[in-house]
């Protein structure tokens, strides 16, 4: 896939996304990462710990999900390869959330799509990592499990 597909992909994404059902939070669609303020998603304030690993394999790596101000970041991927926080959508089905984002490695043509439903105080799901090589892409597959350590909406809010 070259540039110019790539760039379709990421414009298709939001379309097919909203004809499925998953809705941007407040803002999301804004690219320019600047606005009129924060925005607000309604995952926003939700911090899990937890752990991700390699698909059908044993989860051996911790990490803290966070949804903040309509955006998703693993903080183990921000930290060792730069990933920054992205938009997400959502789609609520009764009791359960589930959630899409893409983010976009900043000094390689690497990314990384999270899939997963936040249900209760847990969130699990996979991550499909791409990374594309002159010669060769190389996809993995992730899958996440964590818990819910922080409201900090709620907390807020307490004090």
């Amino acid at each position: 896939m070259n540039k110019a597909q790539r760039a379709g992909t990421l414009i298709a994404l939001p379309i097919f996304l909203l004809i499925i059902g998953f809705l941007p939070v407040d803002g999301a669609a804004d690219k320019s990462g600047e606005g009129s303020g924060p925005i607000s998603g309604p995952l926003d304030g939700l911090v899990f710990v937890g752990e991700l690993g390699p698909e059908g394999k044993p989860r051996d790596v911790s990490d803290t999900f966070v949804f903040d101000n309509g955006t998703f970041v693993s903080k183990g991927c921000e930290l060792r390869c730069k990933y920054p926080p992205r938009p997400y959508f959502v789609r609520v089905d009764g009791s359960r959330t589930e959630f899409i984002s893409e983010t976009k490695c900043p000094y390689k043509d690497a990314w990384i799509t999270w899939r997963g439903t936040v249900e209760g105080d847990t969130v699990r799901g996979k991550a499909t990592w791409v990374v594309k090589r002159w010669y060769w892409t190389i996809e993995d597959t992730y899958e996440f499990e964590a818990r819910l350590v922080t409201d900090s909406a709620a907390s807020a809010n307490s004090d």
